[in-house]
């Protein structure tokens, strides 16, 4: 294939039969676009992407080729939002995307040590093109301990579109495989599949008091943004105290001043991390 294009394969069950089931296809098309957009992104800003955003290049499909189900793609320039990170996707976004991808498939069916070296890959690629456009000699240490974080964080995030992607294995069809350019197809069984599910499942823990500092509320989506309990940056906790709908409660006078808070709620974990938080009720505000 063209080092610009990517080719999606599904085998068994339906597509034996040359066909797929139009709605496990959907979700499976756009758990892979968000993947390979996140990994441009990273490419071409050396950041983490934003919620929400997509890349720069936009993938396109075309119409399925004669085969088990097979699907085509390619890269895309969009006109109006050219960015100064287009050509190092043009010269290096397929080698990243091959082995990004390859890095979330693997993480989240429970394979994290070739996962790992899948990322160090990317790490090394991306490394590379940035030494020789400029001198980094003076900063090559932080450049690598940033770029390290910046690709773990962002695999860790991609668990519910690794699952959307492997939607049709195991219901419609029996395998799926990615191939970007020239590399070795990624390939994902129904046992894969399944692990993948299983990773993005919530474990749920008991209901308990936990300290909380605010940094916002949405009345809309019943959503209390916080500082995460466990790490660095901050988690929107859902609330389903009925309280939290009146216009003045004691959620949202706290999170104006961004109090610290002690509330009754529960934590829900995926992969041994904390991802959920559901707020039962409010306990007190702690003086500051």
């Amino acid at each position: 294939m063209p080092e610009n294009t990517i080719q999606i394969v599904y085998d068994g069950g339906d597509a034996t039969g040359h066909a797929i089931e139009l709605r496990l296809l959907g979700q499976s098309l756009q758990g892979i676009d968000r993947i390979i957009s996140d990994g441009l992104i990273i490419a071409s800003t050396g950041r983490m992407p934003k919620k929400g955003e997509r890349a720069v290049v936009i993938t396109k499909i075309q119409e399925p080729a004669i085969g088990s189900y097979t699907i085509s793609g390619f890269w895309q320039e969009i006109s109006t939002s050219l960015a100064l990170g287009v050509p190092i996707i043009t010269n290096i976004g397929t080698d990243i995307i091959s082995h990004y991808v390859k890095s979330v498939l693997l993480l989240f069916s429970g394979r994290k040590l070739e996962s790992d070296k899948a990322l160090e890959t990317v790490e090394k690629i991306m490394l590379a093109q940035i030494a020789a456009n400029e001198n980094m000699d003076a900063r090559r240490h932080e450049e690598i301990m940033r770029m390290q974080s910046i690709l773990a964080m962002s695999i860790e995030r991609l668990g519910p579109a690794a699952a959307q992607y492997v939607a049709p294995i195991g219901r419609s069809v029996e395998t799926a495989s990615f191939a970007a350019g020239s590399h070795e197809p990624a390939r994902i069984g129904v046992n894969e599949a399944d692990a993948i599910r299983a990773s993005n499942e919530i474990e749920w823990g008991p209901i308990g008091e936990i300290e909380l500092r605010t940094d916002g509320f949405k009345f809309h989506t019943s959503g209390l943004s916080v500082e995460h309990p466990d790490r660095e940056g901050y988690l929107m906790a859902k609330v389903s105290d009925p309280a939290f709908s009146q216009e003045e409660n004691a959620y949202t006078e706290a999170a104006q001043r961004r109090s610290r808070i002690v509330v009754l709620a529960r934590r829900g974990y995926r992969s041994g991390q904390l991802q959920q938080l559901d707020i039962v009720d409010f306990v007190r505000e702690i003086s500051s």
